[in-house]
């Protein structure tokens, strides 16, 4: 209670604050529900209230959020970088290419998509997605799924850095991008250009390709061995 007060008090003027509040309870509702582990986040919540009150705080809680995530869901929370900023993401098409790159396999009597649609839900309940417009989490009526702004923003800079999506699109700068891609996103506004694809990529361990807009021929490279998901 005294660590949401205080960062009611310093976020009041902050749009992230219900945001960080629900982020920071579906954080802890996966810990040990001890002293210990609610002093350990109050701490660190404090520490950045010293340095910036009014925005690192929250993308400090959100970044924590993302790192007490467990190794699979990590993945499919990354994955969610391939689709574009407000696009609403069908629940069966994500569960469906989660299923599809081998994010879950049969296992206790549940089938490999089962589990992916598990993976979904435990996603919603830590707040690191959100129910599309027009679903109703508590009639578990949800058929879409989309990104706060802010966690998209946490979403694609792990991406990136982990050199997990490439999205190719108008703008954008292949010269920092180093070694080998997972996922390739060709975007609406691309310029289709065939000479990035066959001389600046390496497509040797692409897994998937997401095309958006225009399709052309020369997207599919003899050298993308890896491939399981066509979108």
């Amino acid at each position: 209670p005294a660590m949401l007060e205080q960062a009611r008090h310093t976020l009041q003027k902050c749009d992230g604050l219900p945001l960080a509040i629900s982020t920071i309870g579906g954080f802890l509702g996966t810990k040990p529900k001890t002293v210990v582990e609610w002093r350990k986040m109050h701490g660190r919540i404090n520490a950045e209230l010293e340095i910036n009150p009014e925005l690192r705080t929250i993308k400090t809680v959100l970044m924590r959020s993302y790192d007490g995530l467990p190794y699979h869901l990590k993945s499919c929370f990354l994955y969610t970088s391939i689709f574009s900023e407000d696009r609403k993401i069908e629940r069966r098409r994500l569960v469906l290419r989660w299923t599809a790159e081998g994010y879950s396999r049969d296992m206790h009597g549940m089938t490999a998509t089962e589990i992916c649609r598990r993976y979904f839900d435990e996603l919603l309940d830590r707040s690191m997605i959100l129910p599309g417009e027009g679903t109703d989490r508590y009639s578990q009526k949800i058929n879409s799924c989309q990104l706060h702004d802010m966690i998209r923003e946490i979403c694609m800079s792990k991406a990136r850095e982990d050199n997990f999506v490439l999205t190719l699109e108008e703008g954008c700068c292949l010269s920092d991008t180093q070694g080998a891609i997972r996922h390739l996103v060709i975007g609406s506004n691309w310029k289709r250009d065939k000479d990035v694809l066959e001389s600046m990529l390496d497509l040797s361990h692409v897994r998937s390709l997401t095309v958006f807009g225009e399709w052309r021929s020369f997207f599919i490279s003899d050298n993308m061995r890896y491939v399981r998901v066509l979108d």
